[in-house]
């Protein structure tokens, strides 16, 4: 299904609508993320880490809670997000973590440079065409036998739609949509489940390259 302001909306152009939403709301935004606990897939996705590993943070937002919970847990932490915004508060939510101001999807790192790679409620911003490229290069920046943790959502959707007072975009196809893009870039897949969390239904993978 798409929302009818979809229409005619490039990729480039939906990401413009989310980076500058996220600009405009970042301090709110920080508030309500704390409302939304996946305190269990993250607890797995640690488990599978080696001693202190290298993560990445794809839509790393303000921090919270996968940077901050990474650095706890002894690993290097590095968080990558478009919103400037979003990137002055995880400055002070978890100064210790390296942050990169930058576009995930027009921004490349070294072939097996993580040990995890870690993306949650960001990928449902990305244009759902660009989501197998996404995964290929998750697959190509994990370390052999990296992990790479992700949600997006449980149907195939796209839409604008008010979001905390603004303007906010989603894309994503449905669930088993997703897992075949994930198969098709490499992974072995260690478990992937709908998730009820906050009056939301968010759809996680664990994989491993």
């Amino acid at each position: 299904m798409t929302d009818e302001r979809t229409h005619g909306k490039s990729p480039e152009e939906h990401g413009r609508i989310v980076q500058e939403g996220y600009d405009k709301i970042a301090e709110e935004y920080d508030q309500d993320r704390e409302n939304f606990d996946n305190s269990k897939e993250i607890q797995e996705f640690i488990d599978i880490l080696p001693e202190g590993a290298s993560v990445l943070d794809v839509g790393c937002g303000g921090g919270k809670p996968i940077l901050k919970r990474m650095i706890e847990e002894g690993h290097d932490a590095t968080g990558i997000d478009f919103s400037t915004g979003m990137l002055e508060v995880a400055r002070r939510n978890v100064p210790q973590a390296t942050l990169i101001h930058g576009d995930v999807t027009k921004t490349d790192f070294d072939e097996d440079s993580f040990d995890g790679i870690v993306s949650t409620y960001a990928i449902i911003h990305i244009h759902k065409s660009l989501h197998q490229m996404m995964y290929n290069r998750i697959y190509k920046w994990l370390k052999p036998g990296g992990v790479m943790l992700v949600c997006t959502a449980h149907s195939d959707w796209e839409e604008i739609a008010e979001y905390h007072g603004v303007d906010m975009a989603w894309s994503h196809p449905a669930p088993q949509a997703s897992l075949e893009m994930v198969k098709n870039a490499g992974f072995e897949i260690i478990f992937e489940r709908l998730v009820p969390t906050n009056d939301e239904l968010p759809y996680w993978i664990l994989a491993r390259k």
